[in-house]
């Protein structure tokens, strides 16, 4: 497949429209419809998603997929991500509600969950050219049988490591470290359990876990603990780990209290279940059981995990220029000016006007090169060259003339993305945002097109002193 054209924008929520032929619910005939029909995916799961935008604003990684509306010119309808639009509209608007059929009380607590709420800033959107092209991102997102291709969701053993949820990982840790397992029934023995956590979890926290183990979800900082003998333990961890390999503890054969009550109790007597009597809890991340046999995986010593130092990241610059240049400050006031607010102008909060100004200097730039070596700004039919013109005019000169004042392969970056058919800072593009009801640049591409162009900038100003 050839790659896809997209654009990355901004829009406003009242640009962008809920998708009718949404598959999460099926087609509907108007935006009302496909409101309530989001909605009534889950009413709670939908409030739960208000409240976090409420406190959070939205995942600044993920970003809403849309293409123009058919019927309305000025608007897009949004292809990917429209429970949060759904949640964002009524944030917005919590009148949008009444034209739906949703019960009173939804509403009434919908609108609660609206009270004092911030609009966020505008919504980054990448815009695809039609719906069978944002279908192909589309599907690498959600959908199945991809190989790998597309997202593959976390299991929950990937969940609890990330949420540092340690009730299943300690104790699998502390059968892995003390079991007596053969190294190689231990590799299979241990895939099976992990292939099922939440069985071995319902062991754990059960009514009957708690008792036969003595079993403490968690014990302080120290994670998940046991108030048993800890050969008792590992005896009784053991016969459930192996009864899991061999596919006798499901759950479908153990999912009722009673059920596990039951396994405890028919464990063979040498377990002695019923003698055990409560110790002090002892965590199951870094207690080893001394008592002579041959454990394959014991650790000499188990020590805590000590916290990882991670390097310092530099966030990225959040002016379009940075505050020291590279090249020679002009010597003309303007040029000075607009050199002086590149370097103050934020990224994310004025990124139209930083547009306008990327190309109120490179204009400049252009202009100034292009006076001082007596360069003519029309054609060979006599004709006025545009910007994009006189920039290639510019860019001719500096790599060829003798004595050049820039190598050719130094201006190749900037070159490619002003002169690119589809860029985000295109000469295109940088029109559009001043014509476009709804084109907005990224502060990203931004800064990109900043620094690429500073060797272009260099050629004609000279470089710092």
């Amino acid at each position: 497949m050839a790659r896809l054209h997209t654009t990355k924008m901004e829009a406003e929520v009242d640009d962008l429209l809920l998708d009718l032929e949404n598959p999460r619910t099926g087609k509907v005939e108007g935006q009302s419809e496909a409101l309530e029909a989001v909605v009534r995916l889950n009413t709670q799961h939908f409030r739960n998603m208000m409240a976090s935008i409420k406190a959070n604003d939205l995942d600044p990684g993920d970003s809403f997929y849309i293409i123009a509306d058919e019927e309305d010119e000025d608007s897009f309808t949004v292809v990917d991500g429209n429970r949060r639009l759904a949640a964002l509209k009524v944030l917005y608007n919590p009148d949008l509600l009444d034209g739906t059929n949703l019960g009173d009380s939804t509403k009434k607590r919908l609108r609660e969950a609206a009270a004092e709420f911030a609009p966020v800033e505008p919504i980054s959107c990448v815009l695809f050219e039609n719906r069978a092209d944002a279908n192909e991102w589309i599907e690498r997102r959600h959908g199945k049988n991809l190989d790998g291709e597309g997202r593959i969701s976390w299991g929950t053993l990937e969940s609890d490591r990330f949420q540092k949820d340690r009730t299943v990982l300690d104790v699998i840790g502390f059968v892995e470290r003390n079991s007596t397992f053969e190294e190689s029934d231990w590799h299979r023995i241990k895939k099976s359990v992990e292939k099922s956590p939440t069985t071995l979890r319902r062991f754990l926290v059960s009514k009957a876990g708690k008792q036969h183990l003595g079993f403490v979800e968690k014990q302080g900082d120290d994670g998940p603990a046991f108030k048993r003998n800890p050969e008792y333990i590992i005896k009784v961890l053991s016969q459930i780990f192996s009864d899991m390999d061999a596919g006798e503890v499901t759950s479908r054969t153990y999912n009722k209290a009673s059920e596990i009550d039951e396994y405890f109790t028919s464990l063979p007597k040498d377990f002695e279940v019923g003698k055990q009597v409560e110790t002090a809890a002892q965590a199951f991340a870094t207690t080893n059981v001394k008592d002579g046999a041959k454990r394959p995986r014991l650790a000499a010593k188990v020590t805590p995990s000590k916290a990882v130092k991670t390097k310092k990241v530099t966030p990225p610059r959040a002016t379009l220029a940075p505050s020291r240049h590279q090249f020679a400050e002009p010597t003309n006031e303007k040029g000075k000016q607009l050199l002086r607010e590149a370097s103050k102008l934020k990224l994310r909060d004025t990124p139209l006007g930083c547009a306008f100004l990327f190309r109120a200097w490179l204009e400049f730039s252009i202009e100034t090169e292009m006076r001082k070596s007596g360069l003519s700004d029309k054609d060979s039919a006599g004709e006025a060259l545009d910007l994009k013109g006189r920039f290639s005019t510019v860019c001719l000169h500096l790599t060829t003339t003798p004595g050049r004042l820039a190598k050719k392969g130094d201006l190749n970056a900037i070159k490619t993305i002003l002169t690119a058919k589809a860029g985000n800072v295109s000469f295109g593009a940088l029109n559009g945002y001043i014509h476009n009801h709804f084109q907005k640049p990224s502060p990203d591409d931004l800064r990109n097109a900043w620094d690429s162009a500073i060797p272009f900038f260099t050629a004609i100003y000279g470089a710092h002193k």
